[in-house]
């Protein structure tokens, strides 16, 4: 009895088998990268995973009074110094005592009113000017007087006008913050330093500006 030929496997079928077998080793380098991975030392932890996270164009930080500050956008200059720079006498105690001019940039949309509060390092809570009813339009204070419309209120000195750097340290820091609120402050100028407290909690934004003064 005559046995019969074996059948060669077509050509489909080896080329089947050959896409097969080549998947099948493209996974398990992929899988291992070619490469042997060694046994962690003892003790040893997983390094920790990069992550990656963008950029703010404008960054935000919180003030103690909750208002967003926002270092670049809505800001408040003056021409008599430079940010964090000296403050001429001028503007201070052993000086004419004058209240400086003021460039207000980029008022954040919304606001209802701007609110204006000068203090010094050594008594934060004790403001030295306070400028209420100031219009969202506003675009400057001109040396020596508010805008139109704006009513200084009575601060920690008793009075209702500029009380610029009086330091009694050997060199002080003075603060004028702007705030941008979302609704109308109600102050009048027998409002008093108490009164503002309140007031800031409807600020959005605040822009600041500071300078030294030394005795």
């Amino acid at each position: 009895m005559r046995a019969r030929p074996t059948r060669r496997p077509s050509r489909r079928a080896l080329l089947l088998i050959s896409i097969g077998v080549a998947a099948t080793a493209l996974i398990a380098a992929c899988g291992t990268s070619g490469r042997a991975l060694p046994d962690p030392a003892p003790g040893a932890t997983a390094p920790p995973r990069k992550t990656t996270s963008s950029t703010v164009a404008n960054q935000v930080t919180v003030g103690s009074d909750a208002a967003v500050l926002r270092p670049t956008g809505f800001s408040l200059t003056s021409l008599a110094w430079s940010k964090d720079g000296v403050i001429p006498a001028d503007f201070g105690c052993r000086g004419a005592n004058t209240s400086p001019p003021l460039t207000i940039i980029g008022v954040p949309s919304g606001t209802a009113e701007l609110l204006l509060v000068a203090t010094e390092s050594a008594a934060p809570t004790a403001p030295r000017w306070i400028v209420a009813g100031i219009a969202p339009s506003t675009t400057g204070f001109e040396q020596g007087s508010v805008p139109a419309g704006a009513i200084e209120v009575v601060n920690s000195s008793g009075s209702a006008q500029w009380s610029g750097p009086c330091p009694d340290t050997a060199t002080a820091t003075f603060e004028l913050r702007l705030y941008a609120l979302s609704k109308a402050s109600g102050l009048t100028a027998a409002s008093g330093p108490a009164a503002i407290q309140p007031i800031l909690a409807t600020a959005t934004q605040a822009a600041v500006l500071r300078g030294t003064s030394s005795n």
